[in-house]
């Protein structure tokens, strides 16, 4: 059995829910459990993350809160009430654009709809949403000053494997019998484009100057760019006449000799073939010397 390092985010996650349980015993709260599963859900990969979790499950709390209220004051407790309670939430997350928020939502107007005390349905709304905004604001904020995650460290790792993935199938088409497949690539190019939009957002929060930070926008337009090019090579079935410049240039990138034979005379689709090729070596140039400058500045 291989033992594991403990993450930070399970050391910061245990110590948001140790805090806001002695948090809520000591202001006397009817639900820490409630308190604390939403320091749990405040418990992002990212900071940006929580605030927006925190922010989706106040809305929620709030709003199914409000809902259950109105109902147990003018609508008589049924199933088909309930069923018109629920319709309302939905329809009123989706027109403020809350779609996050809908499953909480409708988890809290459940919760009081169908507590049975009499008179206790205030209280206990007041209460529920009390005990979630006392979790997400702990859990948020020791995800924000204790050792806040790194967004960049993802997008780096994801660009390191996206660069490898399009070196091994630049090799395959031309050393290999294999063309490869773009299947992984689509993958992590959806990945870095997901990781770098969070971390836009934590530098809004000023987790990461915008100086300091490396500016990936650029890198991942070049990987597109290198897809698309990579593309066309595949729809490409012949096997083509390279040009000198491209032969040295892939001799230079994979450091062996290319068995395929160039020839002056090159014909039409030779000629496509090449001038993607060029542009596919020249961004892969590019995103090596980013990568190595990158991680000159980190060491």
């Amino acid at each position: 059995m291989k033992f594991e390092k403990i993450g930070m985010r399970t050391i910061k996650t245990a110590l948001a829910v140790s805090f806001t349980i002695l948090l809520s015993q000591l202001l006397n709260l009817r639900s820490p459990f409630f308190a604390g599963i939403a320091a749990i859900i405040a418990m992002q990969t990212s900071v940006s993350e929580s605030f927006t979790m925190a922010k989706n499950r106040m809305y929620g709390t709030i709003l199914g809160g409000t809902v259950a209220l109105l109902f147990s004051y003018f609508a008589p407790e049924n199933v088909f009430s309930i069923g018109i309670g629920i319709i309302i939430i939905i329809y009123t997350c989706n027109l403020f654009g809350w779609k996050k928020s809908v499953q909480i939502s409708t988890m809290v107007f459940l919760s009081i709809i169908l507590n049975y005390e009499e008179g206790s349905r205030l209280n206990y709304a007041l209460y529920r949403t009390l005990d979630t905004l006392i979790g997400l604001i702990i859990g948020t904020l020791i995800n924000y000053f204790i050792v806040p995650p790194k967004v960049e460290d993802k997008i780096r790792d994801s660009i390191h494997n996206m660069y490898s993935e399009f070196k091994d199938i630049i090799e395959s088409i031309i050393w290999g019998d294999e063309s490869g497949s773009l299947e992984n690539l689509r993958k992590y190019l959806a990945d870095v484009e997901e990781n770098y939009n969070i971390l836009k957002k934590d530098i809004k929060l000023n987790l990461c100057k915008t100086d300091d930070c490396y500016n990936y926008d650029w890198m991942f337009n070049t990987f597109e760019a290198i897809y698309n090019h990579l593309s066309i090579l595949f729809a490409i079935e012949k096997i083509p006449q390279l040009t000198e410049e491209n032969k040295r240039a892939l001799e230079s990138l994979f450091s062996k000799e290319i068995p395929l034979p160039s020839n002056e005379k090159l014909d039409e689709l030779d000629l496509v073939y090449n001038y993607h090729l060029k542009k596919l070596l020249k961004g892969l140039n590019s995103i090596q010397v980013a990568l190595y400058n990158v991680q000159s500045i980190i060491e």
